[in-house]
């Protein structure tokens, strides 16, 4: 797309400017003005702030941007029969998710870093558990992650063009996955964030991310595509190869220390650990229900699980562009305000950190 060459020629027009006429304005050749026009090169920030000067507009008003509709249906919610009025709610929450994506492709344009999203197994049906095992493993090779643990799973995902925002609503939803239009969406809810570990928000953006990503078959319900979400999740935070390596098979019993060390590397809960191992038949059934078993003990008498640091886990990607665009002089502090919500006089305050959208 060529939005912002399109807007100065249209803007050129309009004050009925020749190409020889602006470029004289600006201090630039003739041909560049033309090539901007074009689409074949970009102004840098500096000379599109003098073609916006010249042209007797703001620089933002280069990137006008469509508006978009979220579809409410679209809108995934986990355990939503806990959602004391689901519709209600639905909406409450649609409305906040297109005012923030609108803001965030908005920035995104006056950044010029905008993303497009690409789904690495858009060519896969998932039918059974093992199709989910593959499809995480072929996730994980088209984004070049190997069998490596994963340090932060929104910074990635987030880099992949999805959107990841928060909310706060009391839902008792964690998580819910959307599309507007084009742009996929995934939605943290922090209502409740205080009781959950980072290992818990790890696994449900990740099961967010399953619901984005998989092309169900036809006979899977919603209670299937619940357990394979699942599935896909922890088959993508602790890959096979990884959980063999570190447990080997037939294992009897699994001591806390090493499954402490595990959910440390990996970032996945112990509980989460133990399934996984079963889905792996690294354990059977029996030994299974027996280190449960073990593992609510080991709460009771409030053991230490570890903690997981490599990562908070809050989407960052918005102040980033928010903070280069502020530095490059490509948006006036009152654009920046209007964009995400922060007063002008905080401004200066910015630092990284999560956008909560009350």
């Amino acid at each position: 797309m060529n939005d912002i060459g399109n807007k100065i020629k249209e803007l050129r027009t309009l004050m009925n400017l020749s190409l020889q006429d602006l470029a004289k304005l600006v201090n630039v050749s003739k041909a560049a003005i033309q090539q901007y026009e074009n689409g074949s090169t970009k102004p840098s920030n500096l000379v599109l702030k003098n073609i916006a000067s010249a042209l007797t507009v703001n620089v933002w008003d280069f990137y006008r941007i469509p508006k978009y509709s979220l579809d409410v249906n679209s809108i995934k919610f986990r355990d939503a029969h806990t959602l004391f009025d689901a519709n209600k709610e639905a909406d409450i929450i649609k409305k906040d998710v297109i005012n923030f994506i609108e803001n965030y492709i908005e920035l995104e344009t006056i950044s010029g870093n905008d993303i497009d999203f690409e789904n690495p197994i858009d060519d896969m049906v998932i039918s059974d558990y093992t199709d989910v095992e593959r499809a995480a493993k072929k996730v994980r090779k088209k984004w070049k992650l190997g069998n490596s643990p994963i340090d932060s799973v929104c910074n990635l995902i987030e880099s992949k063009g999805i959107k990841i925002i928060t909310i706060n609503r009391n839902t008792g939803s964690g998580g819910l996955s959307a599309w507007v239009d084009n742009v996929p969406v995934i939605i943290l809810n922090d209502y409740f964030e205080h009781t959950r570990e980072t290992t818990r928000r790890r696994f449900t953006i990740v099961h967010e991310l399953a619901h984005i990503l998989m092309r169900l078959g036809e006979n899977i319900d919603k209670e299937q595509e619940e357990y394979f979400c699942n599935r896909f999740a922890a088959a993508f935070l602790l890959v096979d190869e990884a959980a063999h390596s570190y447990f080997g098979k037939d294992r009897t019993s699994i001591s806390l220390g090493e499954l402490k060390e595990i959910k440390l590397i990996y970032g996945i809960s112990i509980r989460s650990i133990i399934y996984r191992m079963n889905s792996l038949k690294l354990i059977d059934d029996d030994t299974k229900d027996r280190i449960i078993s073990e593992y609510e003990i080991w709460r009771i008498d409030r053991k230490d699980f570890g903690e997981y640091i490599k990562s908070d886990e809050k989407p960052k990607r918005f102040f980033e562009l928010l903070r280069t665009a502020l530095t490059e002089n490509r948006i006036e502090k009152y654009k920046a305000s209007e964009l995400s919500g922060i007063p002008i006089d905080k401004l200066n305050e910015l630092t990284i950190k999560n956008f909560n959208l009350n």
